[in-house]
């Protein structure tokens, strides 16, 4: 979960400020200078969030895929919600549009976090049923990230190995390795290829990493 402004740490705190500061964006949407398509994206994603979140938190319909799935647009949002902040005239913030979206004058004056330069080293830990373990290091050799770096966008294919990024699907942007995913039964025994990259503060993404195969063990 987020730790910094202008997110709440808390998942339920993080919901409430979703609904007022998307619904504010929107209403604001042309004094803020914010693009129709980014308003379009934001919308599309809080109805995905309306329609999964609720899910994830009754114990009668959650799943594990239910709650990936909240996870994966709950990071969507708040990287649209960032590019969005970043984007809008320092100058036509108000007091209230501040205090509603709960960012300050800070998160507009610094310094811009440097595109990565260098690619994830990954690694995935088969061991457990039905799960992996993927961790990741920096190709300099230190264990931590990039300075700048926000976190490790975790991409992959199950079965035929990708040829194209396009054909990957998203896992989630890890921001503390290691990042354990698990695997319905019916997948046992397939192979993963894991697509791995460096994201920094601004959402800017680094090259790729060497793709790394695992198997779903049975």
């Amino acid at each position: 979960m987020p730790s910094s402004k202008p997110f709440p740490s808390k998942e339920a705190d993080l919901n409430v400020y979703f609904q007022l500061a998307i619904a504010y964006l929107i209403l604001n949407g042309a004094r803020l200078s914010i693009s129709a398509a980014n308003l379009t994206a934001l919308t599309d994603l809080l109805n995905s969030w309306n329609t999964v979140y609720p899910d994830s938190q009754n114990k009668n319909t959650r799943t594990k895929s239910i709650v990936q799935n909240k996870d994966i647009i709950r990071e969507k949002i708040m990287n649209l919600l960032r590019v969005i902040y970043d984007d809008i005239p320092n100058s036509v913030l108000t007091v209230e549009d501040r205090n509603t979206l709960n960012i300050t004058k800070k998160e507009f004056v610094r310094s811009p976090s440097p595109t990565p330069v260098t690619k994830p080293i990954c690694q995935v830990d088969t061991s457990r049923r039905l799960e992996h373990t993927i961790s990741h290091t920096d190709e300099d050799g230190t264990q931590g990230k990039p300075a700048g770096v926000r976190g490790c966008q975790i991409w992959y294919k199950i079965g035929a190995p990708a040829v194209d990024p396009s054909e990957l699907s998203y896992l989630t942007t890890d921001t503390a390795s290691p990042h354990t995913h698990q695997f319905s039964g019916d997948l046992a025994g397939k192979n993963v290829y894991y697509w791995l990259r460096w994201e920094n503060t601004r959402g800017d993404v680094g090259p790729w990493s060497d793709v790394v195969i695992a198997t779903i063990t049975a």
